[in-house]
């Protein structure tokens, strides 16, 4: 799944199509059905963490942008359960490349970079394929698709948000499990993905493993202004057509010239997601030390 930056692109990308009617349809998608969304408005187009919902209805009329109060929505994964009117919203993400930036092209179709397997030269089949009444087209590919209830807002954890709440991501920081696991957490750091945990902790210089609970303050805020920071720079050379360059993300050696160490790290019963760190910028520390270091 894509991240924040990455979303808030696709979002950049889609948004010139509101207000537009799909004309014709396309693509391979079976759960999705591209055909039911034939003739149908595309009304509104809204990002929240990793996740990007485009509204569809049957008629052209829609009220201003910000005159009606946010959609709720049902604390369930939406991606995976269908919504009671299907008709709704619909949310792709990307997750090709490894930042999933391939998964939507505005007026063009991939087109095959290298053979397959079978020494195929055979362009990508997009899963679906939405012509509007202006005459453009969306084209997406490799992407997660569903129907869905109308999303939940919560912009006070979304990292790209400028409501974002950092005293609620500093508390929840201090949790005496690794900051690693927090950093992922939805629901403090929405549109937080594993490339943005490897990399603001190491900018940190804070072990993946290393308790929140023996975090200086200090160490904390400045996790969360890495975070922001990070996100928001990610983001704009998205946007200028910049490829974003990381420092420890599936490298071998850091910045530094030592050698990374890379682990699966995740909550018991959890997911587990590759970490990659250094030993020697990112030290494992004991309880005692970290907090005589660093209070």
């Amino acid at each position: 799944m894509p991240e924040g930056p990455l979303v808030r692109k696709f979002h950049h990308l889609v948004s010139p199509f509101v207000g537009q009617q799909v004309v014709k349809t396309g693509g391979s998608s079976k759960k999705l059905q591209p055909a039911s969304l034939q003739s149908l408005w595309l009304q509104d187009a809204q990002v929240h963490g990793k996740k990007l919902f485009l509204r569809f209805d049957p008629d052209e009329e829609m009220g201003p942008p910000g005159n009606s109060p946010p959609p709720e929505l049902p604390q369930k994964d939406t991606q995976k359960e269908e919504a009671a009117d299907p008709r709704q919203a619909q949310e792709p993400s990307g997750r090709k490349t490894p930042d999933g930036s391939s998964c939507i092209w505005v007026n063009e179709f991939s087109r095959a970079r290298k053979a397959n397997k079978r020494g195929d030269w055979r362009d990508p089949a997009p899963r679906l394929v939405l012509h509007f009444g202006g005459g453009g087209f969306l084209a997406f590919y490799n992407c997660q698709m569903s129907w869905s209830s109308s999303p939940a807002v919560t912009p006070t954890c979304d990292i790209l948000s400028e409501k974002f709440h950092r005293g609620q991501a500093l508390e929840a920081l201090g949790q005496a499990q690794p900051v690693c696991y927090t950093l992922l957490d939805q629901k403090h750091f929405s549109g937080l993905g594993n490339i943005i945990k490897n990399e603001v902790l190491y900018r940190a210089g804070i072990h993946p493993l290393s308790l929140g609970s023996v975090l200086s303050a200090s160490r904390r805020e400045a996790l969360v202004d890495g975070v922001v920071e990070f996100s928001a720079a990610w983001l704009q050379g998205k946007l200028q057509g910049h490829p974003q360059h990381t420092q420890v993300y599936q490298k071998e050696r850091c910045p530094a010239g030592h050698q990374l160490l890379k682990e699966a790290f995740g909550p018991p019963g959890g997911f587990q997601r590759l970490t990659w760190w250094c030993p020697q910028c990112q030290p494992q520390l004991s309880e005692e030390l970290e907090q005589r270091q660093f209070s």
